[in-house]
């Protein structure tokens, strides 16, 4: 056993297989704590760090196909070995089985795919982080709007008769912050200029009017003050211009936000799972795939998200052509399954993605310089 003190902290290295006494609670991921002791236990079989050409090395035998080297040392090096491996996994002869992890890729797995799923997955995450803004843009304008004109103040979100006590007043237990005390702690914190002004000019209100604080909240913050709304048609005015009720609308919300922190994050999205299935939907229940476990559930991958999502920017910006590009990023991207996204098989031919709709402005106008060519002819 090895014993190392780093800055107040014990570093304990021992063998995996570890003797303690009923004093000693021991954890299977190896860890352990000793009463009065502040003990952090490394495995002495823990991974070690390794150089990028040693990580170029192991890739190739594990059967990835490495044409130009000097291009995956690039990527190794700025991207890195393990933010890369989400990539190739799906190109493993395991996949989508995690345990035992064998590293194998399949047969004529190249560096090509991996390089250029990751491209395509980062373009992706930019077309959604587009359409999560103005949805997210929209819904903050209409909470807003609706409540400081219907109940006729600047601070709607003050008041105790139009939100619960526990989201819209300071909390009394000590630890827990309400969505008033966020609120609070962001605004004092805000450098943005609106923030100085009101702070400056106001120095005695705790939060600014409801159209400035909507500026400071998240999204995932946003849906608690929603949630936080007592009446029901206060709820149901806020969203009556969504294509959705209310409740489905706070459930894809939600969606939303965990799909917004991925993007923010760089994280992958493309062939990913959300944790947070919004519910069925009825007014596209025919258009939103079915979870394959429980038919009353819907699919976890990223197209409901995309269906949902094309349906409420119809109503917030009817000319942006989102499916247009979604579609057009597919079509044009090597090596890319949209199966794994959760298409159906027969998805170019649904009538949203076979014409996709609105067009975008380009699109339109070579269509027109077509159809002059052939009046001409005729």
């Amino acid at each position: 056993m090895k014993i190392a003190n780093v800055r107040d902290n014990i570093i304990v290295t021992v063998p995996i297989t570890l003797r303690v006494d009923y004093s000693t609670t021991a954890h299977q991921d190896g860890s352990f704590f000793i009463p009065n002791e502040r003990y952090y236990f490394m495995p002495t079989n823990i991974k070690q760090p390794t150089t990028i050409e040693q990580q170029i090395e192991q890739l190739k035998s594990r059967g990835m196909i490495i044409n130009d080297e000097s291009d995956i040392y690039r990527w190794l090096s700025t991207v890195g070995y393990y933010r890369l491996s989400g990539y190739w996994w799906m190109y493993e002869e395991r996949y989508p089985e995690c345990v035992p992890r064998k590293h194998k890729f399949k047969k004529d797995t190249s560096w090509d795919q991996v390089k250029h799923t990751y491209i395509f997955d980062q373009k992706f995450r930019r077309l959604i982080s587009t359409g999560i803004e103005k949805i997210e843009v929209a819904v903050k304008a209409s909470w807003a709007q609706y409540l400081a004109t219907h109940y006729n103040t600047s601070h709607p979100h003050e008041d105790s008769s139009i939100f619960h006590k526990q989201v819209c007043e300071p909390s009394t237990i000590k630890g827990i912050s309400t969505s008033f005390d966020l609120l609070v702690q962001a605004y004092q914190n805000s450098k943005e200029r609106f923030a100085l002004h009101y702070k400056t000019k106001y120095p005695t209100i705790n939060t600014p009017p409801i159209w400035v604080s909507s500026l400071l909240l998240t999204l995932g913050e946003l849906l608690n003050w929603m949630k936080g709304i007592k009446k029901r048609p206060d709820k149901k005015a806020i969203f009556a211009n969504s294509p959705f009720d209310y409740k489905p609308m706070q459930s894809v919300l939600n969606n939303l936000r965990w799909v917004r922190n991925v993007c923010a994050h760089n994280g992958r999205l493309w062939n990913k799972r959300t944790p947070f299935v919004f519910v069925p939907i009825k007014d596209i229940d025919s258009r939103l795939i079915k979870s394959s476990s429980n038919n009353n559930e819907l699919d976890s991958k990223i197209y409901n998200t995309i269906i949902a999502m094309a349906e409420i920017l119809k109503t917030i910006d009817p000319d942006y052509p989102f499916i247009y590009f979604i579609k057009d990023l597919i079509i044009h991207s090597k090596y890319i399954n949209p199966k794994l996204m959760g298409f159906p098989d027969d998805w170019e031919v649904l009538p949203e993605w076979k014409n996709p709709s609105p067009l975008p402005r380009h699109v339109i106008a070579k269509k027109e310089k077509r159809n002059k060519r052939r009046s001409k002819r005729k």
